[in-house]
């Protein structure tokens, strides 16, 4: 599987695509967390997306129970929503306040020397990546330019309109 390293500034983009599937590798501990993030949409209309996001999370060396729901993200507000069942783990509490402060300051990866990892997908619509570019980038050529708003005619055919 291509595993590679993406600029830990475009954090938010990239947290905020729709699919995503982040690794945090911390290089000084030599230690990893990976973070799903899928965006939700309406229950009658699955076009539309909803502005929250299910956090799944997996720790290091958590073989037994892999990825546990975290909770919800409200894009919006940046606020968090924790799953009933980790309201006693303050471990997992301490990695969603890390996340939370790394999406508001994505600076704050480079200071603590972690690394951003990609599973070789796009993290807005989970195809695998081929171009070398779009590896780099955690996007593939046509969402990077919705995301970034880079193509204006590519994001109104995305959405439909005219």
């Amino acid at each position: 599987m291509i595993r590679s390293n993406v600029n830990p500034l475009t954090l938010p983009q990239l947290f905020f695509a729709g699919r995503s599937l982040l690794t945090f590798h911390n290089q000084e501990k030599n230690t990893h967390m990976t973070v799903k993030a899928v965006q939700a949409r309406d229950k009658k209309d699955r076009k539309i997306k909803l502005p929250y996001f299910f956090v799944n999370i997996s720790l290091l060396g958590d073989s037994d129970q892999g990825f546990r729901y975290a909770g919800v993200l409200f894009q919006d507000t940046m606020t968090f929503r924790p799953a009933d069942a980790i309201l006693g783990d303050t471990h997992m509490q301490k990695v969603i306040l890390f996340i939370m402060e790394a999406i508001k300051n994505p600076q704050l990866l480079r200071d603590r020397k972690v690394s951003l990892l990609h599973e070789g997908k796009c993290c807005r619509c989970a195809l695998p990546l081929t171009n070398p570019a779009s590896i780099d980038r955690g996007l593939g050529d046509d969402c990077h330019a919705f995301v970034f708003g880079t193509d204006n005619e590519a994001r109104k055919k995305k959405l439909g309109l005219k």
